[in-house]
């Protein structure tokens, strides 16, 4: 049963468990599954709003997950790992900081690259960033993803079918990632310049 199946099958339940299972970190296409749903949209099979509620609720459900099983699994695990390579916990507790300092950014912007959303969640909870904290990113930037890709798919309509026909996966992706890293490098610089000045 394809991705399309799922959804048409279990509407927009299917889109929840889809996002939240790709997020926590199965091998599923989630800018696909959102485009799709997108599509779906255009072709009126699906509702746009509803659709997106969706898709939020399946993102924050996914990456809230993540963030648990970092908190519960993650920091025994890490000093595990610690203790194996012969670093200390002030060690660890420097790789806290680092995630205290730049970890929202890579919460919020971490969804528009791929892979990098699977493991910001769990870093989050490793390193006891307050849930506060991770669910004001996390969700902000779960949220703006979903609406970016779903309406993607809906402005691109019938184009989609010739749009995947031209561009292969990894090209889309390297494609997602580059215009990503742009975006989160001139954020960088406009906060940097921003305190210089």
């Amino acid at each position: 049963m394809g991705i399309g199946d799922v959804i048409q099958h279990y509407g927009l339940i299917g889109i929840v468990i889809l996002l939240a299972l790709g997020i926590v970190g199965l091998p599923l296409p989630d800018e696909t599954i959102l485009t799709a749903v997108g599509y779906m949209v255009y072709r009126r099979e699906l509702p746009y709003l509803p659709s997106v509620l969706a898709g939020m609720v399946g993102a924050i459900l996914g990456i809230t997950l993540s963030y648990a099983a970092g908190a519960w699994l993650g920091k025994p695990l890490l000093q595990r790992v610690m203790h194996i390579v012969h670093k200390s916990e002030r060690s660890i507790s420097r790789t806290s900081d680092q995630m205290e300092r730049y970890g929202s950014y890579l919460l919020f912007f971490g969804y528009f690259i791929p892979g990098v959303r699977h493991v910001t969640a769990i870093l989050a909870g490793m390193t006891r960033m307050s849930f506060g904290r991770f669910a004001l990113f996390a969700y902000t930037g779960a949220c703006v993803w979903v609406i970016c890709f779903i309406t993607l798919g809906h402005l691109a309509g019938p184009r989609i079918e010739q749009l995947r026909t031209h561009l292969s996966s990894p090209l889309l992706y390297t494609l997602t990632a580059c215009v990503a890293l742009a975006f989160v490098t001139g954020a960088f610089f406009i906060r940097f310049k921003s305190r210089v000045c």
